[in-house]
């Protein structure tokens, strides 16, 4: 095995037939290693070159030589990268309607349970279903108008530039009923 450092960050490896065998390494039918041989291989580099594997990162190139093959090492400070998390809520779908017939059956057909908002947006109507929304709604929605995938920004997007046509609420208009309902029974008993 001979060693060259050609810069402070790229290291030349000549092995022989055996100091691959030594090293648990071949290069038939792709290269192939075996990670403690790698590891021992990369950590005697390391003593010899003053290179420490700790906080480095390896870019090892092989090539096929005559008698074994040709390593070039380049050595760099590992980046230690924040890992982040994309958390996906469940898929979102909305629903446009490409006229405003297709909207009015729809609307005409829905279930007072049914909560959604309704957008004029883009010269279509654009229904946004609760997130919660039951596979039987989005059934009946796609008889009417077509649904997509909704991602966040997109939804933001109908939100900001859209107008609000019609927002149905089951839980807000059954609250403001009740509250309606105890405010006109205050005022018969001489409250309020």
């Amino acid at each position: 095995m001979t060693i060259d450092l050609l810069d402070r960050e790229t290291i030349l490896v000549s092995l022989g037939v055996e100091d691959m065998r030594a090293y648990s390494l071949r290069f038939d039918k792709g290269v192939g290693y075996a990670e403690n041989g790698l590891k021992k291989l990369l950590g005697q580099l390391g003593e010899l070159c003053g290179t420490r594997s700790r906080g480095k990162s390896y870019l090892i190139e092989a090539l096929p030589a005559k008698d074994g093959c040709l390593l070039i090492i380049s050595v760099h400070a590992a980046k230690y990268r924040r890992k982040y998390r994309i958390k996906r809520s469940a898929d979102r779908k909305i629903c446009i309607f490409f006229d405003a017939d297709a909207m009015l059956d729809y609307l005409s057909a829905a279930k007072d349970s049914e909560d959604f908002m309704l957008y004029r947006y883009d010269g279509r109507f654009v229904l946004l279903p609760p997130l919660t929304a039951s596979d039987s709604v989005l059934a009946r929605l796609s008889e009417y108008g077509e649904l997509y995938p909704a991602s966040p920004a997109a939804l933001a997007r109908v939100r900001e530039y859209g107008s609000l046509l019609m927002e149905k609420n089951a839980q807000r208009r059954h609250i403001r009923s009740r509250a309606v309902t105890v405010r006109d029974a205050a005022s018969r008993d001489g409250g309020c």
